[in-house]
């Protein structure tokens, strides 16, 4: 199916974009969280009218995006995990486990999909690129404790 993107969206492309998707990520998902509307002929007219509002409110979400990067860029944030002798962990960090870490600790919500996560097996401080939106990024620091 083919959209007209709303707002810019990580993997799909920047606000205003004209993108094909699959039927039910477009009807189940993007239109009714009004990030993106049905690319039609009446639409794809309306799309230069339309231009100012979406890089208006685009702006608005890097503003926003800005200023969530200032709250978390350079934290550091503790997990516990089991681990060995050799200090290799047990168990994995999730996005999930990310995002419940900087929830409790900072009031912060953000969605899995917003951590970018590189395995993570040892105990230590590791950084965490978080991707806001669009181009605002913040790296934060995560440390991984062993459960005593």
């Amino acid at each position: 199916m083919e959209i007209i993107l709303l707002e810019s969206l990580n993997k799909l492309g920047k606000a205003g974009d004209i993108v094909n998707v699959k039927d039910g990520f477009a009807r189940n998902f993007l239109i009714p969280a009004k990030k993106a509307i049905i690319a039609n002929k009446k639409n794809k007219s309306e799309l230069n009218t339309k231009m100012s509002l979406i890089s208006e409110n685009n702006k608005k979400k890097i503003l926003e995006a800005e200023a969530l990067r200032n709250k978390l860029e350079g934290k550091t944030l503790a997990i516990e995990m089991e681990a060995n002798d050799e200090d290799s962990l047990y168990g994995s960090i999730t996005q999930k486990s990310i995002t419940e870490t900087i929830k409790k600790s900072l009031s912060i919500e953000l969605s899995q999909d917003q951590v970018i996560l590189s395995q993570i097996k040892t105990l230590g401080v590791h950084q965490i690129k978080l991707r806001l939106y669009d181009d605002v990024d913040a790296t934060i620091n995560l440390e991984i404790n062993k459960i005593t």
